[in-house]
């Protein structure tokens, strides 16, 4: 099963020894046995990082002295943006996971965590099961090794979305912390300056299209698979419209990041699927998207717009928005949805 999601441990594990007792210089990092086997375990997770798996810190230490390594010591190849969230803190191991995936978005059994304390792993293992805890060889030597033969980050990156997933969730480690400076949910959305580009019938976009059919969930209004082949053969039909949304802000790009595929039907155009990566949830987004498309409707001929929804056990944000802006029996969009003002189109 391919993860999202890698999780390290700090102390013997990017590093030799313990950070706290030996501080900065008494650490083994540098390009000498034992300090280089961690530089070369460090470049294998970067080399993660650079094709799309997120990375993440669940380390218990102190964050001052954890930290200064990450930022001072010379030979740290792994610095502070690489990571999508940084847990340094005594909590237990299996709280501070579920803190990861719960700000990540992702579920707890997206995640790897590595660790070479046994006592660590033994307890995540028996709270956190879904978690995929692996045995570290007891030779940091063979660490990198170990990492590249894994199973679960085999997968390739056909998309530039999946070459930039580890950047695109540092960017929303940014975003959270902007928020919290704001005193209002509007003023930081205004402050994040958002840009929608709509696009229609894109060959170049089938691909990302095609994955994002298959891997999302909880923004998806009817959820079923679309090939590539299958993408590409609705885009030459005149009887559909296939839609994507890319969007960006202040902190950076998104990505190819909405989806819509349109029935042109006599009277109506039909939303055979509408579905949003949900990083880009709450933010208005959906509302823009979802205005582009309902205008591109209006300009044939003045036609209503209906959705197809069909409930699953994870879509309750699909399923909140289409009850918000779709009449109840009839599915056709109401008047309500309009695209909100702190975001512009491109």
């Amino acid at each position: 099963m391919y993860k999202k999601c890698l999780v390290l441990d700090l102390d013997n594990t990017l590093w030799g020894g313990i950070v706290g007792e030996e501080g900065i210089d008494g650490i083994a990092l540098g390009f000498r046995p034992p300090g280089s086997h961690f530089l070369a375990f460090q470049q294998a997770v970067l080399d993660l990082y650079n094709r799309g798996v997120i990375l993440a810190i669940n380390s218990k230490n102190n964050p001052k002295d954890a930290l200064q390594v990450m930022r001072e010591h010379p030979n740290m190849i792994l610095k502070e943006q690489h990571f999508a969230a940084i847990h340094i803190n005594w909590q237990k191991k299996d709280k501070n996971l579920r803190e990861i995936a719960k700000k990540l978005n992702i579920s707890t059994d997206s995640l790897v965590f590595l660790d070479d304390d046994p006592m660590n792993r033994s307890l995540v293992r028996a709270t956190l099961p879904e978690v995929t805890t692996p045995d570290l060889p007891k030779n940091p030597e063979e660490y990198a090794s170990f990492l590249l033969g894994l199973p679960y980050f085999a997968s390739k990156a056909v998309t530039e979305e999946d070459k930039m997933r580890g950047n695109l969730y540092v960017t929303e480690r940014l975003r959270k912390s902007a928020e919290e400076t704001h005193k209002s949910k509007k003023e930081f959305l205004r402050h994040l300056s958002i840009t929608v580009a709509c696009g229609e019938d894109d060959a170049s976009a089938v691909a990302r299209l095609s994955q994002l059919s298959l891997k999302t969930n909880q923004f998806n209004t009817f959820k079923k698979p679309i090939s590539e082949e299958k993408m590409r053969s609705y885009i030459g039909n005149p009887c559909y419209s296939v839609f994507h949304a890319n969007a960006r802000d202040k902190f950076g790009d998104y990505g190819i990041i909405g989806f819509a595929l349109a029935q042109k039907k006599p009277k109506e155009w039909l939303l055979v699927s509408l579905l949003l990566s949900c990083r880009a949830l709450g933010r208005g987004i959906e509302e823009a998207f979802v205005s582009y498309v309902a205008q591109k409707c209006k300009e044939d001929n003045n036609k209503t717009l209906r959705v197809l929804f069909k409930e699953t056990e994870k879509n309750l944000p699909a399923e909140e928005f289409v009850n918000k802006y779709f009449n109840d029996k009839s599915r056709v969009l109401n008047k309500k949805l309009k695209k909100p003002d702190w975001i512009q189109y491109t």
